[in-house]
């Protein structure tokens, strides 16, 4: 069984040429190389202010998103007047990425609770290696 399609085309052009019919370029090779050079239309440019060193994105709400993973961001966000930092996986829909249920938002106090408990985090990660 043919583990590609290109495979499969090479053979029907085999076949076309035994048979004597015109053999024509395929245009479906041609576009899965210019697919691979192009970034994907879907992910927003990064961009880096003068006084930013963090490359950074802007959500659908003006937000500044800060990528970690693949479709995991953090930032930070207004709700009822009150700043929450979201952490958060994202999903495509349509070729936009769109926030997705998994994921935390947490309130400006719990968010220096967690930054004081990153040293102590850290030792107990590697601990466990």
């Amino acid at each position: 069984m043919p583990k590609s399609k290109e495979f499969i085309d090479s053979s029907e052009s085999a076949s076309d040429e035994e048979s004597g019919a015109k053999a024509t370029p395929k245009q479906s090779k041609a576009k899965g190389s210019d697919h691979k050079k192009d970034p994907p239309a879907k992910r927003a440019k990064t961009t880096n202010e003068e006084n930013d060193a963090v490359a950074s994105k802007s959500g659908l709400n003006g937000e500044r998103l800060y990528e970690f993973g693949k479709l995991r961001y953090v930032s930070v966000s207004e709700f009822r007047g009150k700043p929450y930092v979201n952490i958060r996986e994202y999903y495509e829909d349509k070729g936009v990425e769109k926030p997705g249920k998994k994921g935390i938002s947490l309130t400006a106090d719990q968010w220096e609770k967690l930054k004081s408990l990153i040293n102590q985090v850290d030792k107990d990660l590697k601990k466990s290696k």
